[in-house]
């Protein structure tokens, strides 16, 4: 023999001598499995704060490590305030061999087959002076008898409003060997049908003089949401956390739907992006100095979100643009007009409490002219509000207050509006292009509406309004029916013959899709034009009839008589009415009833 092969063989002779021991010392350290699991199960108790079981019948197995096999349950773990229970029929408990030989008992691992979690309805996390929730996590970091726990095809059985949720496939891996308190964990699970994957690592906690604080990291992987969280968790009474927040939602809507949100299908809700310093109190997520990205409109502020049955959202947020086409109109292009709801169903703001103060530098919606705005956003229990406090519209400014109560399948809904210096033109053209009506003006109105779509809503829209426009003109040449005798028809809506006014004041009515306007009074330079009249939206028509006054005191439709000259009538369709001299003769054709020198004044 070789003197350097002498080292060698008394190192392999050594080994099989300690294994041979261990073979023979760690059996009898404990005699039977009973011994074995007792101790096992005193260790878990006094670390978990709870009563710890190991069910038979067991096994033990002492190569090519010392294990444990057998049933598993553990109920009332003071330390664990949102565990229940936990119960398996297959389990593994293995142990520290070195531990053992020094007569000591450490677990490396314990092994979980098909476990089912169960977590409490209310967790209490306040006992009082010796078991606050930082004792408890206190207790339950530091010095734990176990390095490594793993869960393998678990079922995690959460308490809801409505009875009790199951997240399956539940498959977790926690390691807290470091022996400092500080945990790491990942896992994935199934919630919903969809897979979710998690990484969180707890760095060793720091004991203030009111507080227990630990470092963590928490990221979050799915395909509804993926998140991010980079801080301090804070434990005194309750549990708190602050630190770096990122969140990405691809659809929004299918988030909100997966976290149990019952919103409809739609278009609207796309991507949703949000960063910044995130705070939870155990009941509400703060973000400040946050920047959110929804639907590509882009903002900054202050949100605060309530989960629960009706998530609760407040906040402050400020937009460069906000573009609000996503938000009308109904479900998604691909789906059935029946089968997207009414109106009611669709509405986004029905399943969530809120209360938001919103502003834009630049605000666009579908036909609209508008520019900045700010306006504030509360619900409650299906019933909305919304405050405009500034709006800029087609060149002037609009104040008001929308209302909209969709609690039942018919909305019901409420506008309160007042507009200053606007351009008619601008704002009418989306809505009449045919009719060029031009002017700077005022606009009050108090409408009501109710209907289970859109077009009901439309069409059921009631109430008064009042006009008052200045410095405009009208697409009729009054000039040229006034000085001729009648009958004198005209062509349509006068392109190149508008007649100008200083002043067109209106009080109407709408109805069901009808405009009625009781007065009507137009003062051009020369005097004033008065009348009544109607259009009717849903037919595209309009009947009117005018009158030419001698002063210029204004007149209301029952003080006109039908022998007043002159009259002209504009009726038939919004795109090409009739538009002629309406006072007939008398006593042969082309005579009038009045000598009309005498009573015409051209408005021009």
């Amino acid at each position: 023999m070789k003197p350097r092969q002498i080292p060698w063989k008394w190192t392999l002779f050594g080994l099989a001598a300690l294994v041979i021991v261990g073979f023979v010392l760690v059996p009898r350290q404990f005699a039977d499995s009973s011994r074995l699991a007792q101790r096992i199960t005193d260790v878990l108790s006094d670390w978990t704060g709870g009563e710890v079981k190991l069910t038979g019948p067991l096994r033990v197995r002492y190569f090519p490590d010392v294990a444990i096999k057998g049933g598993f349950e553990l109920t009332n773990a003071a330390r664990l305030p949102l565990v229940k229970s936990i119960t398996a029929e297959n389990a593994k408990v293995s142990l520290d061999v070195a531990a053992l030989l020094m007569g000591r008992l450490r677990i490396d691992a314990i092994r979980l087959y098909g476990p089912e979690i169960v977590l409490k309805d209310a967790p209490s996390l306040v006992l009082g002076p010796d078991h606050t929730l930082q004792a408890r996590v206190t207790n339950l970091l530091s010095g734990a008898p176990v390095g490594v726990v793993r869960v393998s095809d678990g079922v995690l059985r959460m308490p809801t409003a409505g009875g009790t949720e199951t997240v399956d496939k539940v498959d977790v891996r926690l390691e807290a060997s470091s022996g400092n308190g500080s945990v790491s964990s990942s896992g994935t699970f199934v919630l919903r049908d969809e897979k979710v994957g998690f990484v969180l690592k707890c760095g060793a906690p720091a004991q203030t003089a009111d507080s227990l604080q630990v470092p963590i990291s928490l990221s979050v992987t799915s395909k509804p949401v993926t998140a991010k969280i980079t801080g301090m968790a804070l434990l005194a009474n309750s549990l708190e956390v602050d630190g770096n927040v990122q969140v990405e939602a691809p659809d929004a809507r299918r988030f909100l739907r997966w976290a149990g949100v019952p919103l409809p299908a739609g278009q609207s809700l796309q991507r949703l992006t949000l960063s910044g310093i995130g705070h939870w109190n155990g009941t509400t997520f703060t973000l400040d100095d946050g920047a959110f990205s929804l639907d590509g409109n882009k903002a900054v502020g202050v949100l605060a979100v309530t989960p629960g049955e009706r998530p609760r959202l407040e906040g402050t947020l400020a937009f460069d643009r906000l573009a609000l086409d996503p938000y009308f109109g109904g479900g998604a292009a691909d789906e059935p007009q029946a089968a997207q709801g009414g109106v009611a169903d669709q509405a986004i703001l029905k399943f969530f409490d809120a209360d938001l103060r919103v502003s834009a530098a630049n605000i666009t919606a579908p036909g609209l002219r508008l520019g900045r705005g700010g306006f504030t956003i509360t619900a409650k229990g299906g019933v909305v509000a919304s405050e405009v406090g500034e709006l800029e519209l087609c060149g002037g400014s609009a104040a008001g207050r929308i209302g909209a109560d969709l609690r039942e399948s018919v909305a019901k809904t409420s506008v309160t509006a007042s507009l200053s210096d606007v351009s008619v033109e601008t704002c009418l053209a989306p809505l009449a292009p045919e009719v060029s009506v031009n002017g700077t003006g005022a606009l009050k109105a108090e409408l009501t509406a109710e209907g289970r779509n859109f077009e009901e809503l439309v069409q059921s829209l009631s109430g008064v309004f009042k006009l008052d426009t200045r410095n405009g003109a009208v697409p009729v040449d009054f000039a040229r029916l006034l000085n001729a005798a009648p009958p004198l028809e005209g062509d349509g809506w006068s392109r190149n013959g508008a007649s100008v006014y200083d002043q067109l004041q209106a009080e109407c009515r709408l109805d069901s899709g009808h405009i009625s306007c009781d007065m009507f009074n137009m003062q051009t330079r020369r005097g004033l034009i008065s009348g009544s009249g109607g259009v009717d939206l849903k037919q595209q028509t309009l009947d009117w009839h005018l009158f030419v006054a001698t002063d210029a005191q204004p007149l209301k439709a029952s003080q006109l008589s039908v022998d007043t000259p002159p009259r002209i009538s504009i009726s038939g369709p919004l795109s090409r009415p009739a538009i002629r001299r309406a006072d007939r003769p008398t006593l042969g054709e082309g005579s009038v009833q009045t000598n009309p020198a005498a009573t015409q004044v051209s408005p021009r």
